[in-house]
């Protein structure tokens, strides 16, 4: 990987900054970040020496270099208490001094390649193989050894200036986001996938990531003002109201959640593996809201036997030690749907009950520790939670995220254990809006609130807890809120529990404010911050 400085935002012969543009992509790791576009990619190469043994010999040199420069890190890592990030660095080191690839390398050269044209070509070559192969994790592979090459291969430039950075790419490897410095507040990526090994470490620093966003991206100027919404998947060029600029040291939250008169409120997280959750208990979350299981599997051929389930689950579950844990079952469809269910029009739960296997493959896997609860996505009516009830011991949740699953949330709280408010999709069905679409969410439109509030009053006539995973879940807007409506739980992204826990320890009169807003004729007078 070559580091290109992106310092002053020299943007000679660019064109100049307009109005702000939304890159819709994929949610990698959360939370949201902005900062000057430092551009990261591949330099040009010299010509070959003539001299093949050399060239060789050169290219032996910088794979030793690039495994030493893995092995020093994945050390570093490990040190830092970060064994999973370091064990995911390491494989580096093996592939750096593997004869395959070592072979591969010396016929490129004899074919007239320069020592680091080679490289690239060798592993580029071994990561067409490994995508090529019908297994996830072999497939995870293939990015992990371009990076390699490209670490090999090039010069490393650090970017000039005091930062914020966000740093843009065709793709990354684990190393290359694990050795960012603090100046790095955020990655944007014209590939890539959401459960590949650099969103892993992203994750585990709480790095907001977006994967998936394309070749637009990379047209951009280094220097451009940029943000990263990890939450949504997004890059905002030129965004009118960029966030506050962010480092990455962690806040962390101490004691429980309760406002200041007295309401007592659970600050779990949204992950998508150990890592996020390892960054969240660390902030201080109560446990896991929301685990996001369905990302581990988007690249899969097949729907994910128990074996597979269980190795997803088994780091999480053990990190969380009896915390509350709540899995969501595969919430497949629409913007999450993998290659085998290409051509599906089902979604969330309906498409699990029409597929019974897998969906007692999953439940079979999460079991019924403790701590642990099942959350169903995209729940229709209470026959969508019996259903489920009859394969499964462990408390079972329903997630409203539609105007019909609202309008019937007295009859889904009455056979459910908890509710949980997926605020982004349950705002864009009320309102009749793309929950993709540039623009703020209005949650805290008065018909949205108004269903939020009928949610609420449902779960406490059944004596039920309820809680929201969605957006709205750490926006300081609706905290308060979602607090003065009766929500109890609020499961944020881990980069922001630390932020959700003091607002929550900041309110007084929620109630009250809950009320003015639910009263307002629109959503400009039903906004309410405290």
């Amino acid at each position: 990987m070559t580091d290109r400085a992106a310092g002053g935002g020299d943007r000679a012969g660019r064109e100049p900054a307009g109005a702000e543009r939304r890159l819709r992509g994929l949610a990698a790791s959360p939370g949201v970040a902005a900062g000057a576009a430092w551009r990261v990619g591949t330099v040009e190469h010299a010509a070959h020496s003539g001299d093949a043994a050399a060239e060789l010999a050169r290219a032996r040199a910088a794979l030793k270099r690039a495994g030493d420069e893995l092995t020093a890190l994945a050390d570093r890592l490990r040190a830092d208490g970060a064994a999973e990030q370091a064990d995911i660095v390491e494989t580096g080191v093996l592939m750096a001094a593997d004869p395959a690839l070592d072979a591969a390398v010396e016929a490129s050269i004899a074919r007239g390649s320069p020592a680091p044209q080679a490289i690239i070509e060798a592993t580029d070559q071994l990561a067409d193989t490994l995508a090529a192969i019908d297994d996830p994790m072999l497939a995870l592979r293939a990015d992990d050894v371009r990076s390699l090459g490209r670490r090999a291969a090039s010069e490393r430039v650090a970017p000039s200036g005091p930062g914020p950075f966000v740093l843009v790419a065709q793709d990354l490897g684990p190393a290359d986001v694990a050795e960012l410095d603090e100046r790095v507040a955020g990655i944007a990526l014209a590939a890539g996938g959401p459960s590949a090994h650099a969103a892993v470490i992203a994750r585990g620093l709480g790095l907001p990531m977006v994967v998936g966003v394309g070749a637009p991206l990379l047209e951009l100027a280094d220097g451009t003002p940029l943000a990263v919404d990890g939450d949504r998947g997004d890059a905002v060029v030129d965004p009118r109201d960029p966030p506050p600029a962010r480092r990455r040291a962690a806040a962390v939250a101490s004691g429980p959640a309760v406002t200041r008169d007295g309401l007592r409120v659970r600050i779990l997280a949204n992950a998508a593996g150990p890592a996020e959750v390892r960054v969240a208990l660390a902030a201080g979350a109560e446990g896991v809201g929301l685990l996001r299981t369905e990302l581990a599997f988007l690249d899969a051929a097949a729907w994910p036997d128990e074996a597979a389930h269980r190795r997803m689950l088994e780091p999480v579950l053990a990190l969380l030690a009896g915390r509350t844990a709540t899995v969501r079952v595969l919430d497949f469809g629409g913007d999450k749907t993998p290659p085998f269910l290409r051509d599906t029009t089902a979604r969330g739960i309906a498409l699990l009950l029409d597929h019974p296997g897998a969906l007692a493959a999953q439940l079979q896997a999460i079991g019924t520790a403790d701590g642990v609860r099942v959350l169903l996505p995209l729940v229709r009516d209470a026959a969508d939670v019996e259903a489920v009830r009859a394969h499964t011991q462990a408390p079972l949740g329903a997630m409203i995220e539609t105007a019909a699953a609202a309008a019937r949330a007295d009859e889904i709280a009455a056979v459910s254990d908890f509710l949980s408010i997926g605020t982004n999709d349950l705002t864009a069905d009320v309102l009749g809006t793309d929950r993709f679409a540039p623009g703020t969410v209005a949650t805290h439109d008065p018909r949205v609130l108004a269903r939020i509030a009928a949610v609420a009053h449902a779960a406490q006539a059944h004596g039920r807890v309820l809680e929201v995973c969605g957006e709205a879940a750490s926006d300081p807007r609706m905290i308060p809120l979602l607090v003065g409506l009766g929500v109890g739980e609020l499961s944020v992204g881990a980069a922001r529990v630390a932020a959700t826990h003091a607002a929550v320890r900041a309110l007084e009169g929620a109630a009250q404010l809950a009320r003015t807003a639910l009263a307002a004729k629109d959503a400009g007078g039903g906004a309410a911050t405290r």
